[in-house]
């Protein structure tokens, strides 16, 4: 697909068209990948300079750990916490990109409906998204297994003389665990139900920053092609989607968003 793009990231003819895609949808959907928390300064997990390509991969039975016994695993977690944790650090430090705050944007003017994102940071909601699912999980909140609750993890103290801990929710005593979703862990059905209606509902669906190589998540555009329902993909390289999309705009997130919300302003105001 010829993308219209040139070294400054895509040209005003194809940035105009994804515009007015954008400023006729009522409920688009994003689904967004590591390539927009990457451009806050955190590692990817796969690929070239990527945590698992350097340390190598977690063990693909990390669920099974947990489930089988979650004392240990919550001991383990709190000595891991005690240590150093570059990772980590990188994570607390990072902030919401121009990404970030352009897609919170577009949710405001009202075009934007749901993000999907595969992203396990916090970046969107520091950025102000309120219509969200965080299909893998977020490191700052915790999640009984049992009823699927959550809570930020400031507001949920963890005593290590009694773990492994348990929901607070009336009626139920299910072990609590960190809210990012495992190796061999089956995603939260909440999170992959709300998925599935907000692409069914979608009349614009928009990639940004992802491989869409990663199942589950990949499928939502894949979905909403099917019914026919124009594709926007953003992102510096092609990816499995690029053939499918209606309009590519080659580049990164936090530059080529900022000037969608410029272009998509023009076309909403009164």
């Amino acid at each position: 697909m010829n993308d219209g793009s040139d070294s400054d990231g895509p040209d005003r003819d194809v940035l105009d068209r994804a515009a007015d895609l954008l400023s006729q949808a009522s409920h688009a959907v994003a689904l967004v990948g590591a390539g927009m928390s990457k451009e806050s300064g955190i590692r990817t997990f796969r690929g070239e300079g990527g945590l698992w390509t350097e340390r190598g991969e977690p063990p693909l039975n990390q669920y099974d750990g947990f489930r089988d016994d979650p004392k240990r695993w919550w001991e383990r977690r709190l000595e891991q916490a005690a240590a150093e944790d570059r990772f980590g650090e990188s994570l607390d430090a990072a902030e919401p990109n121009a990404g970030h705050l352009a897609l919170a944007e577009l949710e405001r003017i009202g075009v934007v409906g749901h993000v999907i994102t595969q992203n396990i940071d916090d970046l969107h909601r520091q950025a102000g998204q309120q219509s969200l699912t965080e299909i893998h999980g977020n490191r700052h909140w915790m999640r009984c297994v049992s009823c699927e609750s959550r809570w930020p993890r400031v507001e949920f103290p963890v005593d290590p003389e009694a773990l492994p801990p348990r929901c607070a929710q009336p009626n139920c005593d299910g072990v609590v665990k960190g809210d990012t979703v495992m190796f061999g862990e089956p995603i939260p059905p909440t999170a992959l139900v709300r998925s599935e209606q907000e692409t069914m509902q979608a009349d614009l669906f928009m990639s940004i920053g992802t491989s869409a190589v990663v199942y589950p998540a990949a499928q939502y555009p894949m979905i909403a092609v099917q019914r026919g329902v124009p594709l926007i993909e953003i992102n510096p390289e092609p990816t499995p989607l690029t053939e499918v999309a209606s309009i590519v705009l080659r580049g990164p997130s936090g530059e080529v968003l900022p000037r969608l919300v410029d272009a998509v302003r023009e076309r909403c105001s009164p």
